[in-house]
């Protein structure tokens, strides 16, 4: 599934509103493409995919904040 708008494959899940609710009824969530910031619907499967990839990215971003920080704790104690 590619953007409508800009034709990019990178979006992510977006907040509900209470607009959202018709297509909710449909089964269908929010997203917003990532590149050019417009919102969409898509589908169930493919929103709650994206909800479990962005859990997984978000826990990498984490582990690599934490190591950047012990990196600095080490360069600084050693100097």
């Amino acid at each position: 599934m590619n953007c409508p708008y800009c034709g990019t494959p990178k979006f992510r899940t977006s907040r509900v509103r209470f607009s959202d609710i018709p297509r909710l009824a449909l089964l269908q969530l929010p997203v917003r493409c990532r590149l050019c910031r417009e919102r969409f619907h898509v589908g169930i499967s493919l929103a709650l995919n994206l909800m479990q990839s962005q859990k997984v990215r978000e826990q990498e971003e984490a582990a690599e904040r934490r190591d950047k920080f012990k990196g600095k704790d080490n360069t600084e104690t050693i100097a």
